[in-house]
């Protein structure tokens, strides 16, 4: 069963509603007549919030979604000290949320401002009613949503990557990967927000919450992982944490976190001499030649990973990954069977400063221990070396049969990366 709701604050703001409710879906637009709208809800992080207060001739615009009855619990626990109330817009019956206590004189932070704009203009819905004089969050000034800041975010990963030091950045090849390779059955749901020009965090709402906060090198990291708790109420675990950042792991373990979960990273020195892929007779090496292959090369994923996405579903995303940007034909690779099937495939990034990364790299498990991944694998090493990388990366999650086979092709271990969750 579905019900509607009439977004007209922060939740007109797509991905963030998704985050919260993946089953939200936009239907339309609307006016509530009868109701202004106010910036007059406390909020517990000291500004306020939007809010909806009966007035003889006002309006409030905003948009409608249908989402799940499964995903009404989560919709009411994201907007407390609001009441529940049933209204009519238009010819709809529609769920929204009005706070009735005493009013705030704070005003809204400048980030709360920026995403109900941003969500009102993706409506066609008129901004100016909106816009109010703010202040700027102390827990992390110039914060931003983002959608459109993606070189800003490569920058800050590329100059991380490039930078020896004890922390831990995903590359910017992952990133591409997270933004185009999405889960279609969650989509938007990861926000995105940028500090100034020095740091980023992604939040993954869906419960238990994931926090992955990126800054440039000596920038520090705490207040924007401190903000984005408070976005998720204090829960949520914090990703990609190595077990050498002892700056961050000391931070963490005094705010009642423990280890939940651990990667294991490997890295190969493509300076030196590369195997020699070696193949059965008749198997060929090579890219992926085009759409039409699309199917055949998503049927060898299907498998290796025991997706339980539907076929087609599974297809589209492939589909749309290679109508990226970020996608390059020629880094996605494969290794292909006499009788013409994709049996093991690999994806590889480039980054400016020569570190390359795979994401992802799988083989069909009817090929398992037939040297054919291995064979793809340094293929894929000399491609590397050729394009001017002088590094290669991998992460894995730690189960033997993943790092025994990169141990054995011959990746160097060179750390764990803990996922971090309060005890």
């Amino acid at each position: 069963m579905t019900f509607r709701y009439f977004a007209y604050g922060s939740n007109l703001w797509v991905p963030q509603m998704r985050s919260r409710c993946p089953s939200a879906r936009p239907i339309g637009t609307g006016v509530l007549d009868g109701w202004r709208v106010v910036y007059d809800k406390p909020s517990t992080d000291g500004s306020s919030k939007l809010n909806i207060r009966p007035g003889r001739g006002g309006t409030a615009q905003g948009v409608i979604y249908e989402l799940s009855d499964e995903d009404r619990p989560a919709l009411d626990a994201a907007e407390p000290l609001y009441t529940p109330i049933e209204v009519s817009v238009g010819d709809e019956d529609v769920v929204t949320y009005t706070y009735e206590g005493e009013p705030s004189d704070r005003p809204p932070y400048d980030w709360y401002l920026a995403i109900v704009l941003m969500g009102a203009a993706s409506h066609g819905l008129a901004t100016d009613i909106l816009d109010k004089p703010t202040d700027s969050d102390p827990l992390a000034p110039g914060i931003r949503p983002s959608n459109d800041d993606l070189d800003l975010m490569y920058e800050i990963l590329s100059q991380g990557v490039g930078f020896d030091d004890d922390r831990y950045y995903i590359h910017p090849g992952d990133l591409s990967w997270w933004r185009y390779h999405g889960d279609p059955r969650f989509p938007d749901h990861d926000t995105y927000w940028v500090q100034d020009d020095s740091a980023f965090v992604v939040i993954d709402a869906r419960p238990p919450g994931e926090i992955n906060v990126f800054a440039r090198p000596g920038v520090d990291r705490v207040p924007l992982l401190r903000w984005a708790q408070r976005r998720l109420d204090g829960r949520g675990e914090v990703a990609w944490v190595d077990d050498s950042d002892r700056e961050l792991i000391t931070f963490l373990e005094g705010d009642g976190y423990e280890k939940v979960h651990i990667d294991r990273s490997y890295r190969w020195d493509l300076t030196g001499e590369l195997p020699e892929p070696v193949l059965p007779e008749g198997w060929n090496l090579r890219s992926v030649l085009g759409e039409n292959e699309a199917n055949e090369r998503r049927r060898a994923s299907h498998a290796a990973f025991e997706s339980t996405m539907p076929e087609a579903m599974h297809l589209q995303r492939y589909l749309d990954f290679m109508r990226s940007p970020a996608y390059v034909p020629d880094r996605d690779l494969v290794a292909v069977a006499p009788d013409g099937r994709i049996v093991s495939f690999m994806v590889w990034w480039a980054d400016e400063t020569g570190v390359a990364q795979i994401e992802p790299f799988g083989t069909h498990p009817d090929h398992h221990r037939q040297g054919i991944g291995r064979a793809l694998l340094y293929h894929g090493l000399r491609e590397m070396k050729t394009a001017g990388m002088h590094t290669c990366r991998v992460v894995t999650d730690d189960h033997r049969e993943a790092t025994s086979f990169y141990e054995g092709v011959g990746f160097s271990d060179v750390g764990r990366l803990h996922w971090w969750a309060r005890r």
